[in-house]
């Protein structure tokens, strides 16, 4: 089994710099994913841009899985894992964006959850298999 495709998302206010999270944002996909942006206005009417990397290859999907390395995906392990999984096989994940701007990949905690990197993984699961069953064993096999 494996992954059907991830998506990364960004909210950025106008303050932040969007070439410098653009880039990083890149280390989160082995293959040259192309990042778009959407302008809108947040919940309280400030402008803002949403940066969204979508990447729908199987294989690709999976590495992307592997690039966040076997120490972070063992602290998502330890966390719980299955509270992260979805009714649609969704694994939902933050991470930390000022880690990532400075080129490291963490879980996101406490007052960096509000301003996190949401990914989303779909994981190929089918009618009697456990997804978080499906992760466990993807998860295992990673280096």
């Amino acid at each position: 089994m494996s992954l059907h495709s991830v998506s990364w998302r960004i909210h950025c206010s106008a303050m932040d710099d969007l070439e410098i999270i653009q880039s990083a944002m890149k280390q989160l996909s082995a293959v040259n994913s192309e990042v778009s942006r959407e302008k809108s206005k947040s919940y309280h009417g400030s402008p803002q841009t949403i940066l969204e990397m979508r990447i729908n290859n199987k294989k690709n999907a999976k590495q992307s899985l592997e690039l966040l390395g076997k120490s972070l995906l063992n602290q998502l392990v330890e966390n719980g894992i299955e509270s992260q999984i979805d009714d649609d096989k969704n694994l939902h994940i933050r991470l930390s964006l000022s880690s990532l701007v400075a080129g490291k990949l963490s879980l996101a905690e406490g007052s960096e959850w509000t301003s996190a990197v949401k990914g989303k993984y779909k994981i190929e699961s089918y009618p009697g298999q456990d997804p978080s069953e499906v992760l466990l064993g993807l998860i295992s096999k990673i280096e």
